[in-house]
């Protein structure tokens, strides 16, 4: 039995148009669920992961700059200590 190439052919372009249309329908579906629990993180109190990180960044500065502060704090009070 020989196949004609056209209906081959035919085929394999609505079966490509078929995965397109199922690509798109994928991408707008993640979109749509994106948007929803976006929407729904909202009412909370829920920092992104990337804020996160800046707050994490700038608490270890604070934490340095304090030990930094307190070892300063501890010479001038050994200081004035010796010149009691």
């Amino acid at each position: 039995m020989a196949v004609n190439n056209e209906i081959l052919d035919d085929i394999a372009e609505k079966v490509a148009g078929g995965l397109r249309m199922f690509s798109g329908v994928k991408t707008e579906a993640e979109t749509q669920v994106r948007g929803i629990v976006e929407g729904a993180l909202e009412h909370f109190d829920v920092v992104t992961h990337e804020r996160m990180q800046v707050q994490e960044t700038m608490l270890n500065r604070a934490r340095e700059e304090l030990a930094t502060l307190d070892a300063r704090v501890k010479e001038l009070e050994a200081k004035l200590k010796d010149h009691s």
